[in-house]
């Protein structure tokens, strides 16, 4: 009898193991191998916009993101779009993913809480940061927020959302166009 209950007890931790390691890591739908690469990039292209240092953002923006326009070009347009007085766009500064849903082949929407600035102004709510794998490494072709006015982040809490209204990615960076 004793037996039979650590073996039940044994079955049921092995089941909800795997679940709660699931949905603590955001990247979990991502391939294995893939994971640590993305979250270790995310997180640079976060601090590159963060401090807006466009040089280096721009080896991390995918060729769709960029478009056709040159290094020198995407520094100007985003001083242009980010400036302090006026802005076309909010800058991001923090991002925290909380999931990541596969797009297309090789694509993913990692969608989390993020802050953003824009003229002074702060904004806080759920983000979506588009990844592409390519040239054998993660690249991305933008963020944005997924609503406005922002969603609260604490909606992301319910494990069936979804963004009402997806994005698509398909041409350069908002910043870009």
């Amino acid at each position: 009898m004793r037996l039979r209950v650590v073996l039940v007890l044994l079955v049921c931790i092995a089941c909800v193991v795997p679940f709660v390691a699931t949905q603590k890591d955001p990247f979990w739908r991502v391939p294995a191998e893939r994971r640590a690469e993305l979250a270790k990039r995310l997180e640079a292209y976060v601090q590159e916009n963060r401090t807006r240092n466009w040089d280096k953002l721009y080896d991390l923006v995918s060729d769709t993101g960029k478009g056709q326009v040159t290094r020198r070009t995407f520094i100007a347009r985003m001083n242009s779009a980010h400036g302090n007085a006026f802005a076309n766009s909010p800058g991001l500064l923090e991002f925290r993913a909380d999931r990541t849903e596969q797009a297309e082949r090789g694509e993913w929407d990692i969608y989390g809480c993020a802050k953003a600035q824009r003229e002074g102004r702060m904004y806080n709510g759920i983000a979506v940061a588009h990844a592409v794998f390519e040239h054998a490494g993660w690249f991305f072709t933008g963020w944005s927020f997924t609503e406005f006015p922002n969603e609260p982040c604490n909606v992301l809490s319910d494990p069936k959302w979804k963004p009402e209204n997806p994005i698509g990615w398909d041409q350069p960076m908002e910043e870009l166009r």
